[in-house]
């Protein structure tokens, strides 16, 4: 009998080239994930450190409010403040120096003009009107199987200075430190393997490290659009001013709350969102009539699959770790709160 000469698996080399891809995607997320994990361990210690070294030198505030932890709350949020700017912003820059990045290359303000900044936000803080959608779905999910559905709250008094630190604690410090590491350093490190996939890993990882169920949503999907603008722009000024504009409108909705009922808050967020929603629609056939090529991000890559990609990212230590460290964290608040 005769049989058909051997042929050698001519793909072989194409595998080859797609494994060493897969390593080379799994090695660097794995640096990312506990960058990111570090960054976070670090922001509640340094508060912590910060707090703790303030009562040794005996300054104690009114224990009748545990929320502030016996702290002035203006020591306590200054504290705060200054673990979350620490805690994240020194992770990234390590991370560039240990690895020689250039920070003119990962934390990129090119000048995108001021009618495609403008069409960037209003389409970007549209789509974190809509997130809140799906995030109250979830909510709503989390009631039904009998927890409360409530995110963890920071302490608040009608002291002025508080107030005001407590704006900057959430509408200023997060847009600027949260988008050097998750727009900056993160998406930056994860270009190199398509943009696509950069946009969508990044926003995951964002999601994840609001550590719940609630704010992963929209969390997730913010972070697609706050990515997008970045790469469509080369400038995180984009996706730090759309981080503003949203966070800004929820303490002011808060204000409102707090001060002048629900009832007026409720028309409020109607009006707010109804007016941001046709910014964003009218922002979003600008960019598509000006800017043709702004939602196309290529052809798909012949190497790997984006669910390979993605794949990759949690099958190492960092990125399982991670994963871990969400699971637990939303665990604790659904039961807690």
């Amino acid at each position: 009998m005769s049989y058909p000469p051997y042929i050698p698996y001519q793909n072989f080399g194409m595998y080859q080239v797609t494994q060493a891809a897969k390593h080379d995607l799994r090695r660097t997320a794995n640096r990312l994930c506990w960058t990111l994990i570090i960054a976070m361990f670090g922001m509640s210690f340094l508060t912590i450190g910060c707090q703790s070294l303030l009562h040794a030198f005996g300054i104690t505030g009114d224990f009748s409010n545990p929320d502030f932890n016996g702290m002035p709350p203006v020591l306590y949020y200054l504290s705060d403040g200054m673990g979350y700017v620490v805690g994240l912003a020194v992770p990234v820059l390590l991370f560039f120096a240990i690895w020689k990045i250039p920070l003119d290359d990962a934390l990129a303000f090119h000048k995108a003009g001021f009618a495609k900044t403008a069409a960037c936000v209003f389409f970007g803080t549209a789509v974190c009107m809509l997130a809140n959608i799906p995030a109250n779905i979830v909510v709503n999910l989390e009631k039904a199987m009998g927890f409360s559905g409530k995110m963890p709250e920071m302490p608040l008094t009608d002291d002025p200075s508080v107030l005001v630190l407590y704006f900057i604690t959430i509408a200023v410090i997060p847009p600027v430190v949260e988008e050097l590491m998750f727009r900056g350093m993160i998406l930056h490190g994860l270009r190199r393997f398509g943009d696509g996939f950069a946009i969508v890993a990044s926003a995951l990882l964002f999601g994840l490290y609001h550590g719940n169920f609630v704010q992963f949503v929209f969390a997730f999907l913010a972070g697609l659009a706050m990515a997008l603008v970045v790469v469509r722009t080369g400038s995180l000024w984009t996706s730090i001013l759309i981080h503003f504009v949203n966070n800004s409108i929820s303490v002011g909705l808060e204000m409102v709350q707090r001060y002048y009922g629900e009832g007026l808050a409720n028309q409020v967020n109607y009006a707010v969102m109804a007016a941001m929603l046709a910014l964003g629609l009218f922002a979003l056939i600008w960019l598509m009539i000006k800017e043709k090529r702004f939602f196309r991000l290529g052809p798909p890559d012949p190497l790997l699959r984006m669910s390979a990609k993605l794949g990759a990212v949690f099958s190492n230590p960092g990125g399982v770790a991670l994963l871990l460290i969400f699971c637990f964290s939303s665990i604790i608040i659904l039961t807690r709160y």
